[in-house]
């Protein structure tokens, strides 16, 4: 597929994110791939499926699906107006709008430590984004903020959005392989106005290990294409546009 993420190889092949880490290393060291952003690349000239069947990943946010990802994150952003208090989730679509929300009057809470120091670099204008970051433990691997004291954290403030990731989306709702994230994720439902999921295409037909929320908790499912499958209850889809 040419390249691939350490959170989608932890998930696939339901392995810790130091064991991916570990093979990721070794296919770098055979010169199969290369390390990127959030995870490993095809190099290029290399075939497709190297000997062996080796998965050629990508490393710390470069992922899959960028273009749609990208589209996804820029109709997400044109929901937000000046002034409003955002939670952003972690992942690699919510880590877009890192770069339109950088220059905008806005204040955003996020547990990702990679959204805030994105939003950090771009932003330019004097009075461009805040950024609260939640604090709590770090998950290994994730650049992500979990645990007691990041749900805690969450819950004393209040948004009029919450913009969440998502593993997997299935008629029911939506899903993620660990319970500290999730908590975190249920937290920024609770303490927002509106939730809007931000999930591509290819999310639909997982159902992760933890149901993380059912679609009757969310405003608006922001994707790439329509669902391939009917959801048990009428949520707002807005398919964003190339």
């Amino acid at each position: 597929q040419g390249d691939v993420t350490l959170e989608e190889v932890c998930r696939s092949f339901e392995v810790s994110p130091p064991t991916a880490r570990r093979d990721f290393s070794e296919i770098v060291a055979r010169g199969s791939a290369e390390k990127v952003w959030g995870g490993i690349k095809r190099k290029a000239g290399t075939t497709k499926t190297p000997p062996g069947g080796d998965i050629i990943p990508s490393d710390l946010r470069e992922t899959l699906h960028s273009a749609e990802k990208a589209r996804i994150a820029r109709a997400a952003c044109a929901l937000i107006r000046d002034g409003d208090v955002l939670i952003i989730d972690g992942g690699t679509t919510t880590l877009g709008m890192a770069a339109e929300m950088a220059n905008r009057r806005v204040r955003i809470l996020t547990n990702s430590l990679l959204i805030a120091l994105q939003i950090d670099r771009l932003r330019t204008a004097k009075e461009g984004a805040e950024v609260f970051l939640t604090g709590g433990q770090l998950y290994s691997g994730s650049a992500l903020l979990v645990g007691p004291q990041t749900v805690e954290n969450i819950d004393s403030y209040h948004a009029r959005w919450a913009f969440l990731s998502a593993g997997g989306l299935d008629s029911d709702g939506t899903s993620n392989t660990n319970q500290l994230v999730v908590e975190c994720e249920r937290a920024m439902v609770r303490r927002a106005d509106q939730s809007v999921v931000l999930a591509d295409s290819s999310k639909w037909g997982r159902r992760d290990m933890v149901r993380a929320s059912l679609w009757s908790e969310v405003a608006m499912l922001i994707t790439d294409a329509p669902p391939p499958l009917p959801l048990a209850v009428k949520v707002r889809i807005h398919v964003a546009p190339n």
